[in-house]
């Protein structure tokens, strides 16, 4: 079945060609996927989209084959995730916004992610059932340095993947406070179990949408906030592009 799918029947289930496999794949949790595809084909050189898949930016760079794939929930994650790990990637660096459960932090804080709780549903059918999702620590501390060598302020810690934008309740957000999560998101759980499976190092660089555990969500946010929030999701897919492609550049070597 789909499970024992080998790289050619992926590549012709997603109608591309053996030589758009990926060396590295930067995932990207977010709704706006239509219009985020559209600027990743223009900052990739020789940029496609996939026939048969619509949130895939394939392209070329410093001498790399990247993919570039906006998601929402672990369902379009996995999908993505599973078909660049199955082709061969050396690294999977996911981004996105998340929603807080840690006091003091502010709208735009950035949060090296460390593991994940999995509420998601889709890293069950990749992990067994007791076992953590958890960053890659290599390619984790890689994002760090790449992080201090920018003098950017960051936190660490675990999040909660949920498999429902809208769904949390304040009962949830308190418990996943108690839990010791520093926020909620939807894909990072998933992200984390398919890299193991297929080996291949995975991490990820969140930045904060909205501090739930404060009792403050996105709609709530200021004009400067919302401004604040737009340079940061510029700022991580620049982090992730600069860290993913020296990882696997070192990887190749």
């Amino acid at each position: 079945m789909y499970r024992e799918l080998d790289c050619q029947g992926i590549c012709d289930l997603m109608g591309i060609a053996p030589d758009d496999a990926p060396d590295g794949l930067i995932l990207h949790g977010l709704y706006d996927m239509p219009c985020a595809v559209q600027r990743w084909r223009d900052r990739l050189a020789d940029a496609r989209v996939p026939r048969q898949v619509f949130n895939v930016a394939i392209g070329e760079h410093r001498g790399l084959t990247l993919w570039y794939a906006p998601v929402l929930g672990a369902p379009m994650a996995a999908f993505v995730v599973h078909s660049a790990a199955a082709l061969g990637a050396r690294g999977i660096i996911q981004v996105g916004s998340f929603g807080g459960t840690r006091r003091g932090m502010a709208v735009g804080d950035l949060l090296l992610v460390t593991g994940a709780g999995r509420g998601d549903g889709a890293s069950d059918w990749y992990l067994p059932k007791e076992a953590p999702a958890r960053a890659d620590p290599a390619l984790t501390a890689h994002l760090r340095a790449t992080l201090r060598e920018r003098g950017l302020p960051w936190q660490e810690g675990s999040v909660y993947t949920t498999p429902a934008f809208l769904a949390e309740r304040w009962e949830d957000v308190l418990r996943w406070e108690a839990g010791g999560y520093a926020g909620m998101e939807m894909e990072a759980a998933t992200t984390f179990a398919i890299a193991a499976h297929f080996r291949v190092p995975s991490a990820c660089l969140l930045y904060l949408l909205d501090n739930l555990i404060e009792e403050r969500h996105l709609l709530h946010n200021t004009d400067e906030e919302r401004l604040l929030v737009r340079a940061h999701r510029d700022l991580v897919q620049e982090i992730a592009l600069d860290a993913l492609t020296t990882w696997v550049s070192a990887a190749r070597e």
